[in-house]
C-alpha cells in the first residue's frame, strides 16, 4: 500500500501500517540516524496501538534499513534525518516523516489519524561528518 504526503496537511495513512517512532525516553528523538530506541505502533482505523520498543545498536544507514525491514516497519518518524538515509529508506518502501517534535504517543496517534505534518528541514548535524558512515 502506498501512502501520500502533502506538506502541511498531514500524512494519509492507508488502512493498516506499522510505524516506528525514533525516541529518547517518551519524546521523539532529534535524529533518526543516531537513534537506538524505536517505539513500534500498529496503526489502523485512525488508532495507534503501541506494540514494542525495539533497539538498534548498529548505527549506520544500511543497518537501519535492515533493522526496520526486519521489524516490518512501513513508516519511520523522527525529528530529522540526513538525506542519504531518507533516500535509502524511501527507495525500499519505508516512508520517512521528519521535522517532528513532541511525545511519542501523541505523534503516533497523529500519524494514525492522518494529521501528522512533518517538515523537510535540512539536517545540519552532518557538517562535521568524517565519512565514518554513522551519521545517516
Amino acid at each position: 500500500m502506498d501512502s501520500e504526503s502533502v506538506e502541511g496537511t498531514g500524512t494519509h495513512v492507508p488502512e493498516r501500517r506499522r510505524c516506528a517512532v525514533a525516541c529518547e525516553g517518551e519524546m521523539v528523538a532529534p535524529h533518526l540516524g543516531r537513534s537506538i530506541t524505536f517505539a513500534v505502533y500498529d496503526c489502523a482505523d485512525g488508532k495507534a496501538v503501541r506494540r514494542d520498543d525495539v533497539e538498534n545498536m548498529m548505527l549506520s544507514p544500511g543497518f537501519v534499513l535492515v533493522f526496520l525491514l526486519r521489524h516490518r516497519i512501513d513508516a519511520v518518524i523522527a525529528g530529522n534525518s540526513g538525506a542519504g538515509l531518507c533516500a535509502v529508506l524511501e527507495a525500499n518502501g519505508i516512508e520517512v516523516v521528519r521535522g517532528v517534535e513532541g511525545s511519542v504517543e501523541e505523534v503516533a496517534r497523529a500519524y494514525a489519524a492522518g494529521t501528522l505534518a512533518g517538515a523537510d528541514i535540512p539536517c545540519t548535524l552532518h557538517d562535521a561528518c568524517t565519512g565514518c558512515g554513522n551519521c545517516g
